[in-house]
């Protein structure tokens, strides 16, 4: 059995049915609303309150070389496996051509990073729990409404703040 650690919370906002057509049939679906994006100093900083003897600066030096690493083992074709997370590795895209001889190098046109989860760490996402929050947008008049009531009772006039957010910020073309 796996250990709750946290919920993944989601905000629900209607999208297009056929993602190619803003016109076609709106439906309801969930998206993610991230917290916070976590850099190498804020994992470091987590995997020492996990009770890590070595310190946040060293943590933070091995974090970074690791991704440094990572780099240098892509640019060099390799594929690397960070094992219980995934294998990280790139594919190309190029033109085509008439036959092998005349492919050239000059025909790739783009490199993509890809990386194939672990299906341990697949497992461990389809157990998540979930929390449903509102969205950044409803945050944001909210917190204005919040602003402006407290100003009338302390008879101040006020815009309400500059904190209106324009919505969610990680998918867009979603309406709320």
């Amino acid at each position: 059995m796996n250990k709750v650690i946290g919920s993944i919370p989601y905000s629900v906002g209607l999208r297009p049915v056929n993602p190619g057509d803003a016109e076609s049939e709106k439906k309801a679906y969930a998206y993610v609303q991230t917290r916070e994006v976590v850099d190498n100093l804020m994992l470091a900083q987590h995997i020492k309150e996990h009770g890590s003897p070595f310190s946040v600066g060293t943590l933070r030096g091995v974090i970074d070389d690791v991704c440094e690493c990572v780099s240098e083992m892509l640019l060099m074709g390799n594929r690397v496996q960070l094992e219980g997370l995934g294998t990280i590795y790139v594919t190309l895209a190029s033109e085509g051509a008439d036959d092998a001889e005349s492919f050239t190098a000059a025909m790739i046109t783009r490199v993509r990073p890809r990386m194939a989860f672990d299906e341990g760490f697949r497992t461990l996402l389809q157990t998540a729990d979930f929390e449903y929050v509102t969205s950044r947008k409803s945050q944001a008049e909210a917190k204005k409404a919040e602003k402006l009531a407290l100003n009338e009772v302390l008879g101040v006039v006020s815009d309400g703040g500059s904190d209106t957010g324009s919505g969610d910020g990680d998918t867009p073309g979603v309406t709320e």
